[in-house]
């Protein structure tokens, strides 16, 4: 396990020259895991985001690299998993995929690859948008978050990936770009109990609107005030939440950073105060019922 940030590993499997935005925390936190999963690794990206990476016949990958469709991401990577295992190679396979591809169209498909116990990581870079094609609403997208397809503020509250995650019997956890020690150990927690799901809050500069040079902060500010929860499921029903502060910061301090909140009201801030304190209190009686 990395203890400090001295002990993150200095080799890169990731360099310099994509064609993603500047900035970009999913292009990070793809280059952090790599550090972790090393070179002989087979990435698969679902149609996102993170395939604008590889152009060919340019690639900024040191490492395998597979480009599928936003659907069938999941099995693709399960099946190229156990064909490794069947011809006795040891490769780490990772299924890097955007939330779109996560939470509604490829859902099924990432469902039943967790049910057949496929030995691969998924880790969900999480934009909270349809980030690739302009920024539309998604079922990740928070309740009152502005999108090109929701002008004027989402009605409706984001799917709770976690809890669904965690009915498929699997190691689950969230994870901060903002911290990066935290999400690279459970990086190596996970590739020991394989199939797994990871889930990275990944700020995103254009559908969000914010400087480049604050994406980190964004991050960090997202668990400071709760709305970010650090915490993992066990395959045995073990639960550890990673991040609990004696106060949180309130909600708004997290909200005015971004434009996707210019236009919310006061009420709604409340009601999204309200929200998280709810999701506080039942995470905290859960790990409390289920580690009693």
């Amino acid at each position: 396990m990395i203890k400090n940030l001295n002990e993150i590993p200095e080799e890169e499997y990731l360099t310099g020259g994509s064609g993603a935005c500047a900035g970009c925390p999913a292009e990070t936190g793809l280059r952090l895991a790599l550090k972790v999963l090393g070179k002989d690794t087979v990435v698969v990206n679902a149609s996102g985001c993170m395939t604008l990476l590889v152009v060919y016949p340019h690639t900024p990958l040191k490492v395998s690299w597979m480009h599928n469709a936003i659907e069938n991401a999941a099995p693709t990577a399960g099946a190229i998993a156990r064909a490794l295992k069947i011809r006795n190679r040891k490769m780490n396979v990772v299924c890097y995929a955007g939330d779109g591809a996560t939470y509604d169209i490829g859902f099924a498909p990432l469902s039943a690859a967790m049910l057949r116990k496929d030995p691969f990581l998924y880790i969900c870079y999480n934009n909270q948008v349809y980030g690739n094609t302009g920024a539309q609403w998604a079922t990740s997208t928070p309740k009152f978050a502005e999108t090109k397809t929701t002008p004027l503020g989402n009605r409706e509250r984001e799917k709770d990936m976690m809890k669904l995650m965690k009915e498929h019997g699997v190691y689950c956890a969230t994870a901060s770009i903002a911290y990066p020690i935290d999400y690279m150990n459970k990086i190596e927690k996970a590739m020991k109990m394989l199939p797994a799901y990871i889930e990275l809050l990944s700020p995103c500069v254009p559908a969000w609107g914010y400087p480049s040079n604050k994406t980190v902060s964004i991050a960090k500010m997202s668990v400071m005030t709760g709305v970010w929860p650090l915490y993992e499921y066990y395959p045995d029903e073990k639960m550890v939440i990673n991040y609990k502060p004696d106060k949180f910061l309130p909600v708004e301090e997290y909200l005015k950073l971004t434009d996707r909140y210019n236009n919310i009201k006061e009420r709604e801030i409340k009601e999204i105060q309200k929200q998280v304190d709810e999701k506080w209190r039942k995470l905290l009686k859960e790990e409390k019922c289920i580690n009693e």
